[in-house]
């Protein structure tokens, strides 16, 4: 060919009888490449010719399986015809190619040339005009050429893979709609943030606009073997087994938490010499770690978040482990407002918390485990002989991962002895709040309350955990926390709890069931006083209360549950109210048994801290008889009588006195 083009150059740009050059001619009798580039470069225009039959030799070439090497020569000489229609069948070379099942080399080059977004717009993504190349790679081909679309996604933001996803083809669907399931899959991996989150809601779980900080639920999944270069991996989780798989010796559970399980998998290294049929049984078999995605603008509070555990030993059994920390500038796809650069702190995520398990089990008529909450216990005992103390332990801030409870919210917690945080926190006991009376007109009553920072003790826990006991036990909130955290507490329920005193415990106490252990804790843990208050969890924990988690109930009866018993199976709501008792005795109706079942109504009073109204009295355990029989009796009932016979008495005084006057 060479020795004939040298002797006769002008045959390179004439066509034969059927109008087709010898560039055509070659690329249908399938000459060497070697061939095909030596026409080209003596006639580079042939490239963009069409044949006599309306056909390019791009076409030509895709149509009788002209190597890579061909095809790249044609393209790179009339790249123009990568998006051009052929006019004879209405197909793009691209469609052409995958019919042909020519090589993914050859695909992935033609699909760049047709890109619905741009490729260098990485922060927003920007939509071009183009011929639906990308609608027929997801969509058309069966997921052969899957990799083809795991590689484009590889290479884009998140912005951008959002952006793809929902690119609509010729008949309106979106991609991810459209696709087959191998490139469905691969388009949600790449929508996962930092390829390993899929957000379950895009809408936060949480905001706090003061430390920038926004938390997402969120499946884990593993990571693919080649991730983007988008982000850096700050900090992973290796289950080493070091320091923070330490046990308590007053734990009983299994060492293997739901997080350990779940890390013990490991990828498959082999991931993209599977064959579709492979990688479809994967894919039905792949089940995401529920987790949380906390996303924030600020170093500090990752450094806190891994700070704390670290340098005071916490174990990954009473605090949720943190998997992994991911830095980037551009993680803002699910989250308009967030600042950057970004990071996010994946860390277990809860089956549930204490509060919705509580309210749960109490619609339900149920009681709170007592387990659990030795469980819960022994979690903040952890925190505390480590050295530091949570400062906003509460029912929201206690989760529960599988068979275990742990603290949730530790990045604030403060070493023992360190000023406490009053902007932290919900549960704060009577000393670390500051109770001030107002000057206001004679006859009414007016104080303001403010929480203040105190040294950090064990105590400031303990009085929290007390709540989360007396809510447990008594199945209603402690009054003056009666909105739960839902709002912030008034000026009034603040001061409650800053003059809180044994006359506060008292009325407190008619919730509790009659049960000594019970009634003694909770007098223990919600002392006003801090010095007389539970020391220290270890104490908390070897109270008579907690024996019946070692099989047996609070009279030394086997038990089966380890559960509480309910209130209403102990007593009728009447006999733990003592303030009905003033009540006349005629008024009284039949007494009903401890046994007897109350009224649904009277129940649902009792579970909302309503008073109900009854009639018999049985004496408290825990009061004293001046207590329980004078002051809560006594002034009623003995005004009442004083009432009577001062209205007798003065009455019959004078009728006698009318009498002596008219017989006068």
């Amino acid at each position: 060919v060479k020795t004939l083009l040298t002797c006769f150059s002008a045959a390179v740009s004439r066509t034969d009888m059927n109008g087709d050059l010898p560039l055509s001619l070659s690329i249908k009798h399938q000459c060497r490449s070697a061939v095909i580039n030596t026409i080209l470069m003596q006639f580079a225009d042939a490239a963009g010719v069409l044949n006599g039959e309306g056909h390019s030799p791009l076409f030509l070439a895709f149509k009788h399986n002209a190597d890579d090497r061909t095809i790249m020569g044609l393209l790179n000489h009339a790249p123009e015809l990568a998006t051009s229609v052929d006019r004879k069948t209405g197909l793009l070379p691209i469609q052409v190619a995958t019919e042909n099942e020519h090589s993914h080399f050859i695909v992935h080059n033609l699909l760049k040339r047709d890109m619905p977004i741009d490729l260098k717009e990485k922060v927003r993504a920007q939509l071009v005009p183009h011929h639906y190349s990308w609608n027929h790679i997801v969509s058309n081909t069966e997921d052969l050429y899957h990799s083809v679309v795991t590689k484009i996604l590889q290479g884009c933001t998140q912005p951008q893979v959002l952006a793809l996803a929902h690119v609509e083809g010729p008949d309106g669907k979106i991609a991810l709609a459209a696709a087959t399931p191998v490139c469905k899959h691969e388009i949600r991996v790449m929508l996962r943030l930092f390829n390993t989150l899929e957000v379950v809601n895009q809408r936060p779980a949480y905001t706090n606009p003061v430390s920038d900080t926004q938390i997402f639920y969120a499946l884990r999944y593993d990571p693919p073997k080649e991730q983007s270069g988008q982000f850096t991996i700050i900090h992973d989780d290796k289950q080493d087994g070091g320091d923070n798989d330490y046990v308590e010796d007053w734990d009983d559970t299994s060492q293997v938490s739901s997080m350990s399980r779940n890390s013990i998998r490991s990828t498959l290294t082999s991931r993209s010499q599977q064959t579709i049929e492979d990688k479809l049984r994967r894919i039905r078999k792949e089940k995401g770690q529920q987790v949380i995605a906390k996303l924030t603008s600020r170093a500090d509070v990752v450094e806190r978040e891994l700070k704390v555990r670290k340098d005071y030993h916490l174990s990954r059994h009473y605090v949720p482990a943190i998997i992994s920390v991911h830095h980037t500038v551009q993680h803002a796809a699910y989250s308009e407002a967030m600042a950057e650069p970004g990071y996010c702190i994946t860390m277990e995520g809860a089956d549930t918390t204490a509060e919705n398990l509580m309210l749960d089990m109490r619609k339900s008529g149920k009681q709170f485990p007592l387990k659990a909450l030795k469980r819960i216990g022994i979690s903040l005992l952890h925190m505390h002989e480590h050295g530091i103390i949570h400062c906003d332990f509460g029912t929201h801030n206690i989760g529960k991962f599988g068979s275990r409870w742990k603290l949730l919210g530790v990045g604030g917690s403060v070493p023992i002895g360190q000023p406490t945080d009053p902007n932290r926190g919900f549960y704060h006991p009577p000393e670390s709040i500051v109770v001030e009376n107002k000057r206001v007109p004679i006859g009414k009553k007016n104080f303001a309350a403010c929480v203040v920072s105190v040294p950090a003790q064990t105590t400031y826990d303990i009085w929290a955990y007390g709540v989360v006991v007396y809510e447990a036990v008594a199945g209603v909130p402690l009054g003056p926390y009666a909105c739960r955290g839902k709002r912030a507490m008034s000026t009034s329920e603040v001061g409650k709890i800053g003059l809180w005193d044994e006359n506060s415990l008292r009325k407190a106490l008619r919730h509790i069931p009659e049960d000594e252990n019970a009634r003694d804790l909770v007098k223990r843990l919600l002392h006003y006083d801090s010095e007389q208050r539970v020391q220290s969890m270890r104490e908390v924990l070897e109270h008579p209360y907690f024996a019946s988690t070692k099989g047996e109930d609070r009279n030394g009866r086997p038990s089966e549950t380890g559960s509480m018993k309910s209130p209403t199976s102990q007593q009728s709501p009447r006999s733990r109210n003592p303030s009905t008792s003033s009540l006349p005795k005629s008024s009284d109706p039949v007494k009903m048994s401890p046994s007897s079942n109350t009224s649904s109504g009277a129940e649902e009073n009792r579970l909302n801290g309503v008073v109900t109204t009854a009639n018999n009295r049985s004496k408290r355990s825990g009061l004293s008889e001046t207590a329980s029989n004078s002051k809560l009796d006594s002034p009623s009932s003995q005004s009442q009588e004083s009432r009577k016979s001062g209205r007798s008495f003065g009455g019959l005084g004078r009728f006698r006195n009318r009498r002596k006057a008219s017989s006068s």
